[in-house]
């Protein structure tokens, strides 16, 4: 670290005396301004370490504070160099400093620097993969969420655990909080469909009970649109043929009361009546494709968009995926201004899944399929993307944009066998890319999960 800070501070040393022209040259060069770098070097969600070097060895000084000057911290050691760590910030604000090269800061113009503070000691829970739910060896729903930091290709074991384990359940990120909706969950060793809300605070650590839904819902498409979420599809009970979800819109209003608020209501127009849909949000609309539709369990292969703000089913035909399937992993990856590559495609993707045919769930049998299939937004069509190194039911999928992959994890390679290996492939192309076995597996094998970002 104090390798790597040192060849940081020569650099930015550099530029600042290579801007012979800016508006700070001035202010250096000022006689009463006798600072020649400033930077912040280390930042938390509770403090700020500020270094700066003077042209000639004096004391430092700082003063900082939200909207003015609210606190100071002076060093009587006469050097260059000076480093001071301010304690006690606020959380996720924005502070302004100046330091001088000075124990007398009455008569000194000091040089300012503005920084915020993280929101928590782990900014990389904004970038990371969040594993959530599903089902482990062991044949029970999983309680714990593993966290992976794709950029370092860091597990986080047991991040944090599930009050009620679930499998095949309604999993968003919204707000940048994590909603673990319905699904199975087991009762005196027994499935049955949940009601349950609760929510994960990654910043606060912390879980909290919302209001139930109106009624169970497990194996629906789920997304956060504006300030509500949406869910749609899915079954009431562990038997798609008698609890399918027909044209009924559940929709959480999280921000009303201190529990929340559901609504059902009933779409203007059909909605698919199936379970294990591939879908997700994008762009005010839920996307969905495949599942096993409800009078018999069959593996379906077209697809469609609900549209919440005019309670409807897109007009435009949505293309079918190529392979009729159920149970894929699948996201949609739309890069922000502010990713690394902001260009890049919008993608709907849908990984895996079974071709097999069954009504209960979870399912008695399964034909695991290694086809995934890509649809870049606008161009009317999925088009077949590489195959998988194997086959698997029910996988976790979600984009990094840090790294600029698309990741693949777990699965079912046959009945109740889940696996543990991750897979990835490029973001830009995915269709001309080759799939890649990660080294690093995941902590314990699973299927019938989600894999979420909360910045998303």
């Amino acid at each position: 670290m104090k390798h790597s800070f040192k060849i940081t501070f020569i650099l930015l040393l550099s530029f600042f005396q290579n801007c012979q022209n800016s508006p700070l040259s001035n202010i250096h060069e000022a006689e009463t301004a006798k600072v020649t770098l400033v930077l912040v070097t280390q930042l938390g969600p509770r403090s700020a370490t500020i270094s700066w070097e003077c042209s000639s060895s004096q004391p430092g000084s700082v003063v900082y504070g939200r909207g003015g000057i609210e606190s100071a911290s002076i060093s009587l050691e006469n050097a260059k160099i000076h480093s001071m760590t301010l304690q006690n910030l606020e959380s996720n604000t924005d502070y302004i400093a100046s330091v001088f090269c000075s124990s007398d800061i009455s008569n000194l113009q000091g040089v300012p620097i503005a920084f915020k503070t993280w929101v928590s000691d782990f900014p990389n829970r904004t970038r990371g993969l969040w594993v959530v739910g599903g089902i482990g060896a062991d044949a029970n729903p999983v309680s714990q969420i593993d966290f992976y930091d794709p950029v370092t290709s860091t597990w986080f074991p047991a991040a944090t655990s599930i009050p009620t384990p679930r499998a095949f359940a309604n999993v968003v990120s919204h707000k940048e909080k994590i909603y673990v909706i319905g699904g199975l969950e087991k009762q005196a060793g027994v499935y049955v469909a949940s009601k349950k809300t609760e929510v994960y605070d990654p910043y606060l650590d912390q879980w909290k009970t919302l209001a139930d839904m109106p009624t169970a819902n497990q194996g629906g498409v789920i997304a956060s649109v504006g300030e509500e979420i949406f869910i749609i599809a899915g079954t009431t009970t562990t038997d798609m043929t008698t609890g399918t979800v027909l044209n009924t819109v559940s929709r959480f209003f999280p921000g009303i009361g201190p529990s929340g608020v559901w609504q059902s209501y009933v779409s203007l127009t059909a909605i698919f009546a199936r379970v294990d849909m591939s879908g997700c949000g994008l762009n005010g609309s839920i996307l969905f494709t495949g599942g096993r539709f409800n009078a018999d369990g069959s593996a379906q292969v077209t697809s469609d968009g609900y549209v919440p703000s005019v309670n409807s089913t897109t007009s435009a035909g949505e293309p079918s995926i190529n392979l009729a399937r159920h149970g894929s992993g699948s996201a949609c990856v739309k890069p922000l201004n502010s990713d690394l590559f902001p260009t890049d495609p919008e993608w709907f993707a849908v990984i895996g899944g079974s071709t097999g045919t069954s009504t209960l769930q979870p399912v008695g049998s399964i034909t695991p399929s290694n086809r995934t299939d890509f649809s870049q937004i606008g161009s009317g069509a999925f088009t077949i993307g590489p195959i998988l190194p194997t086959s698997v039911y029910y996988p976790g999928t979600q984009a990094s944009y840090e790294t600029r992959k698309l990741f693949v994890f777990g699965g079912a390679t046959a009945l109740n066998i889940p696996s543990d290996v991750v897979y990835s492939i490029g973001l830009q192309n995915p269709i001309a890319s080759t799939w890649t076995t990660e080294t690093q597996k995941m902590p314990r094998a699973r299927y019938a999960h989600k894999v979420i970002r909360i910045d998303r």
